[in-house]
């Protein structure tokens, strides 16, 4: 590699942080999922600022904090992480920054000239390589969590920062990036770590604050849910620090009705996963808004009574006979999105394994559909399910028992079954609320064909 020519460029972007927070009594409190900034205030935890640089394409990047209404200078910052974090290798020859930073700190440009001759590049709205550092810098937030190894809680920012650059040493001393990325982030971050280190001696005022905030701090809060049911816990390593997590408390007795709504919202997550249709269509069939679905499906939120009872019967789940738990009865049309998701859904309709007859159909004169392999598998005593499968996809090569529970293998049908199920399939994907209704039918229709496979399939047994 040709150092002389090699270009450095950083990312360096200021936000609030979505996963890291100060409580007056518990210290540093790191949040699974995002609240609202006012919602964190019920909670009584104080936003940090989040101030980064990142190494773009080399997994390098460097964080510190200060408190909201104690905002650091911007120069001071990176003076900072120029001079501390041994992994950006000192100052750049590129400085990349958002509009907002631009329009926040008019004087950066002129401060960059007491380092060096730095070039103060702005992003375009269109560059997804820098939006994704600070999209990475959030999540690394958690992370500073998860690295808590001596598991003590971080009492205040300073204690914080000082975690923080310490993960960034252990990430270099450890060459992290060898054993978790691509081969081309391992190549880029390696040529990067063997430059010389660009030293300045530059000192700045850091009593000076040289940028102005705006809203555009809190942007990410527009897809966070409000009045988000949410509790402390401290970690279970040692003494350990403390998170705040979604949810009620699951160390109490007493089942809640927001209990039995995160259950449901669990069962009905993972038919939506694989349902034929985009969750939009789902949500509009029962009368509510996409974000407010999704938020229910991950626990974030709730639907009314009635949504509720839209979304048991358009899916098929029912409550269970000690009225705690769900179950999902079917039938429906599935469609494999991905091995995992397909595995889930398919032990959830099939009772664990406990399977009538599982079979991929195929026709017994013509040529089977070009686009999609079809299994149609039923539970014991239950209406049959069919589940797509894309040829060519990750999911369908793995077609087989060790994806789907007592498997049978393939089965030639009679042509116009074959048909019928092609086109069931078909409508299926046109309409959420088609899905069950016409499923019952083709249950009810071909009752007596697909029980006698289940009757051959635990005879052979």
């Amino acid at each position: 590699m040709n150092l002389k020519a090699y270009t450095r460029e950083h990312h360096f972007y200021v936000a609030i942080a979505k996963h890291v927070f100060l409580h007056t009594d518990k210290g540093i409190v790191f949040v699974g999922d995002p609240i609202r900034l006012k919602d964190a205030e019920k909670f009584n935890l104080k936003p940090l600022l989040l101030y980064g640089l990142t190494v773009p394409g080399t997994q390098i990047e460097w964080h510190t904090f200060s408190l909201f209404d104690e905002p650091r200078s911007l120069f001071s910052v990176l003076l900072e992480g120029w001079q501390k974090a041994s992994g950006l290798r000192g100052y750049p020859d590129n400085l990349k920054i958002n509009r907002h930073i631009a329009n926040a700190c008019t004087h950066l440009h002129s401060s960059l000239g007491h380092i060096g001759d730095i070039v103060l590049v702005v992003a375009d709205g269109k560059d997804k390589q820098f939006s994704a550092s600070l999209r990475v810098a959030q999540q690394g937030g958690l992370e500073l969590g998860w690295r808590n190894r001596d598991g003590h809680v971080i009492n205040n920012v300073k204690e914080l920062n000082d975690h923080a650059l310490n993960v960034h040493n252990e990430h270099i001393n450890s060459r992290l990036w060898e054993m978790h990325s691509t081969k081309s982030v391992k190549e880029r971050a390696s040529e990067w770590i063997e430059l010389p280190f660009n030293a300045s001696n530059a000192v700045f005022d850091s009593s000076k604050l040289d940028w102005v905030g705006g809203s555009w701090l809190s942007s990410w809060e527009s897809n966070v849910p409000q009045n988000q049911k949410m509790h402390f816990r401290r970690n279970e390593i040692n003494t350990g620090g403390y998170w705040l997590e979604s949810g009620e408390d699951g160390n109490r007795d007493d089942i809640t009705s927001e209990d039995r709504d995160q259950r449901f919202a669990i069962k009905a997550k993972i038919l939506v996963d694989c349902w034929p249709n985009k969750p939009g269509e789902i949500a509009n069939a029962i009368g509510t808004t996409v974000k407010q679905l999704l938020w229910f499906l991950n626990s974030q939120a709730a639907l009314s009574e009635t949504e509720k009872d839209d979304l048991s019967e358009l899916l098929g789940i029912e409550a269970s006979t000690d009225f705690v738990d769900y179950d999902v009865i079917g039938p429906c049309v599935l469609i494999a999105e991905g091995p995992k998701k397909c595995s889930t859904a398919y032990d959830e309709l099939s009772n664990g394994g406990d399977i009538e007859y599982s079979v991929e159909v195929l026709p017994e004169k013509g040529s089977p559909d070009p686009s999609w392999r079809y299994l149609v598998f039923a539970a014991y005593g239950q209406l049959p399910n069919i589940f797509m499968f894309q040829r060519g996809s990750k999911t369908s090569d793995q077609l087989g028992e060790k994806l789907l529970i007592n498997y049978q293998g393939e089965r030639k049908v009679p042509a116009a079954i074959y048909r019928d199920i092609v086109s069931i399939c078909a409508q299926c994907c046109t309409d959420p609320l088609l899905n069950r209704k016409l499923m019952i039918k083709f249950g009810i229709r071909h009752e007596q064909y697909f029980g006698e496979i289940g009757t051959e399939f635990h005879t052979w047994l």
